[in-house]
Order: structure tokens, then C-alpha cells, then sequence
């Protein structure tokens, strides 16, 4: 028996689902995101920032779309149901999971940032543009009067990497490295 209260409730599904693997770029690890757009190429934070989030909508999306398929397939069944109710219902949902992903990928995000700059030396003052892209991502404000150095400190005590030493250049690596005795 046809139920096509069933099969728009199915159709809705697939239509939010559609709607997360299109707003899904990236299908890469989130760390290695992260280490690619800190690497040598390009160091802005723009293409990593929303990773966590695009996985989550990947995987929200094929749920979504599974779950219509599913549904328009038991439509076919005779089931009672407020078609409409129902499909408000998985908007609202929808919109509900959206907004819990949303936050934990920030949190996801801004634990990753701690992880990496933790794990390696790294000079905060030589690029303020990332710098401060990174103190954005970390609610870490930033006034008028606020000197480099203030701004820095308060970037580094965000990531708790206070005290990290300063990166060497390749060449003063090189010339500790050929000094005799060490």
C-alpha cells in the first residue's frame, strides 16, 4: 500500500541530508589539515578552521539520506502519520544536531590548535596575521592599546605554550650544529 505522507517524510530527509554533503568541502583528517596549512605552503588558518565541521556534515548528510531512502521505502507500507509534524520535527532536528556540531568542531578545532603548537616550537611575532587568526580562534581579544608583545603572551597562555623557546633559523641551527663541542 502506497504512503505518500511516508514518502515526503522520506523526501525531507533526503533534502536535509543533501543540504549537509554540500556544505561538506574537505574529507581530510582534521590534523593533518592542520599541519598542511601550517607547513611551508600556506600558513592561514581559513581552510582548516571549519575541517571538524565539514566531517560532521558528511556524516550527518548520508544519515540523512539514508534515513529518507528508508523512510520512502516503508512508505510503501500503511502507516498513519502527521506528514507535516513529522517533517518540522527532523528540520528542528536537523537544526539542533547542526548547532551541537557546530560547537564541538570549535571545540575540536581550538584542542587541535593547543595539540600542535604544544607538540613544536613556533614563532608567533614573525607572522601577526596568523597570529592573530589563531587568538580569534581562541577568544583571545585584542584592543588598540595592546602592545605585540601583551598580544603574543596572551595568544601563547591560550594555547599554554608560555614558555616555548623560539624557533631557529636554519642557519642558526647550522651554526650550532658545526660549533666544536657540541
Amino acid at each position: 500500500m502506497d504512503n505518500p505522507e511516508l514518502a515526503v517524510v522520506g523526501l525531507t530527509c533526503n533534502v536535509v541530508g543533501v543540504f549537509f554533503l554540500a556544505n561538506s568541502i574537505r574529507f581530510r583528517e582534521p590534523r593533518k589539515a592542520l599541519q598542511d596549512a601550517l607547513g611551508v605552503e600556506s600558513r592561514s588558518l581559513l581552510k582548516v578552521r571549519d575541517t571538524a565541521l565539514n566531517n560532521m556534515q558528511v556524516m550527518l548528510g548520508f544519515l540523512f539520506l539514508t534515513t529518507g531512502f528508508l523512510l520512502q521505502v516503508v512508505a510503501q507500507w500503511n502507516m498513519e502519520l502527521t506528514t507535516l509534524l513529522l517533517c518540522l520535527g527532523i528540520i528542528v532536528v536537523a537544526g539542533a544536531v547542526y548547532a551541537v556540531g557546530a560547537y564541538s568542531s570549535r571545540r575540536a578545532f581550538r584542542k587541535m590548535l593547543r595539540e600542535f603548537f604544544r607538540s613544536q616550537p613556533w614563532s608567533f611575532q614573525d607572522d601577526m596575521e596568523l597570529t592573530k587568526e589563531i587568538g580569534e580562534a581562541l577568544g583571545v581579544p585584542h584592543g588598540k592599546d595592546m602592545t605585540v608583545e601583551a598580544y603574543v603572551h596572551s595568544v601563547q597562555k591560550a594555547l599554554g605554550v608560555q614558555n616555548q623557546p623560539r624557533p631557529s633559523s636554519p642557519a642558526e641551527r647550522a651554526r650550532r650544529i658545526a660549533l666544536p663541542g657540541r
